[in-house]
């Protein structure tokens, strides 16, 4: 009896040779001949019948895997062989995405083809409208080294990893600042998600032993986490795909963590709240403004604290306190004298503001125009667990071989569903008119 990748393989077989015959007939500018209809017809069948037999073979190694208690569970998911996740490779996973005919192209099998399935199992059940390619569970995307090694090179061109568990999509690795800095990430997500906030709380009065107390006006502001589709391509050759080094590996990831990671960063900072672009930090028109002057100003100590003073008299616990600024607000500060005779800076040390973790990420606008002023920057206050980061499932890969055959080049293309939220709208105070200029 044919094994599960063996029935998906030749059912791709029937599918692709029906596809040919569609477009031979497409390039003629003519319609299927009745021999050709009768072949397609057969070729379809044959299709629909393996995918009933495909759809048995994985239920029945569903239910082998769950009886097989010997198998070893990694990351809360037992596998139906028994290998480890330390063998995934993204790279040999995304070969799989391109046409059988391509130099590139291998099968998908093995843990990718596991973790595949378990991607669209997550998907179902978190109510998503399904895996467009490859899929990449949760469980790959996490937070523990995933740094690349070549022992033994496998004769399937994948790459072994260093160590025995560890993600495909580390979004710790590139500098993530929101994240150092707080912001709470939000997995697992099924739906819209009904995130009330307090806008006015309860108020307590001293009455006398039998008298009536006051009603609190208690009220709360619906909002909704929803997910928005994020997603980005990187274009890589033909002898790209085709290599099976460890930096390849590498690089491959890098590429993708960095682009979705920036982006969460960017939109969290200042993300319009437009169309399907969440809101981010700056433009809420709830938080907290403390304004420099008419064409902008410099910062100074008061205005660090009239910062620290705006959501401290909100009352937010600063549970996770700290600055965020860009690249040339840090180096004015620390070329800013607290004043003329002391010899002390606003900011000695990189990372820190008057006690408090201060941040640097060049995803702080430093382009605002206010008045005369030009170049003007951002800074920003806050308690960063009141910034939420909602992810729902985990990531779908597609490839495009197609657009760029005749320079050799593929479209790697990944995407995912994400939200971002200020909680508490005054846990967080900014300044968007700060003069970087230094003197």
């Amino acid at each position: 009896m044919k094994n599960l990748q063996q029935l998906r393989e030749e059912r791709t077989a029937k599918i692709d040779a029906a596809t040919a015959l569609f477009d031979k007939a497409k390039a003629e500018n003519r319609s299927l001949s009745d021999e050709e209809k009768t072949e397609v017809r057969n070729l379809q069948n044959a299709a629909e019948s393996l995918k009933s037999d495909i759809d048995i073979a994985e239920v029945q190694e569903r239910n082998a895997a769950s009886l097989a208690g010997q198998q070893k569970p990694v990351n809360n998911h037992s596998t139906t062989e028994k290998r480890s996740l330390a063998s995934y490779s993204l790279l040999k996973a995304v070969r799989s995405t391109l046409p059988p005919s391509h130099d590139s192209y291998r099968a998908l099998d093995g843990v990718e083809a596991e973790m595949h399935q378990e991607a669209v199992r997550e998907n179902r059940s978190l109510g998503g409208e399904g895996i467009k390619g490859l899929g990449i569970p949760q469980m790959l995307i996490a937070t523990r080294d995933n740094s690349v090694t070549m022992p033994t090179q496998p004769e399937d061109g994948s790459a072994v990893v260093e160590r025995e568990v560890r993600p495909v999509l580390d979004f710790l690795r590139p500098k993530s600042v929101i994240r150092d800095l707080g912001a709470q990430f939000l997995t697992g997500l099924v739906g819209n998600i009904g995130m009330g906030e307090l806008a006015t709380g309860a108020v307590s009065t001293w009455k006398g032993e039998i008298e009536t107390l006051d009603k609190s006006n208690q009220k709360f502001v619906d909002r909704e986490f929803s997910p928005n589709r994020l997603g980005t391509f990187a274009i890589r050759s033909k002898q790209f795909l085709a290599q099976t080094a460890p930096s390849i590996e590498r690089m491959l990831r890098a590429d993708l963590e960095n682009s979705v990671v920036q982006k969460l960063d960017r939109t969290a900072i200042d993300g319009i709240g437009t169309g399907n672009i969440p809101q981010g930090i700056i433009n809420n028109p709830d938080v907290n403004q403390v304004a420099l002057g008419a064409n902008g100003g410099a910062f100074t100590r008061g205005t660090a604290i009239a910062l620290l003073a705006a959501v401290m008299n909100s009352n937010i616990p600063l549970t996770n306190p700290g600055y965020l600024m860009n690249v040339n607000t840090m180096a004015a500060l620390m070329n800013t004298k607290v004043d003329a005779g002391s010899g002390q800076f606003l900011m000695d040390e990189a990372n820190k503001l008057f006690g408090y973790d201060a941040a640097v990420t060049t995803n702080v606008p430093g382009d605002i125009t206010k008045g005369s002023g030009t170049g003007l920057s951002a800074l920003i206050f806050g308690n960063w667990s009141d910034l939420l980061i909602g992810q729902w499932g985990g990531l779908d890969i597609t490839t495009d071989p197609y657009t760029l055959a005749t320079e050799g080049q593929v479209r790697i293309i990944i995407q995912g569903f994400y939200d971002i939220m200020v909680q508490r709208a005054k846990a967080f105070a900014v300044v968007k008119d700060v003069n970087t200029t230094l003197v």
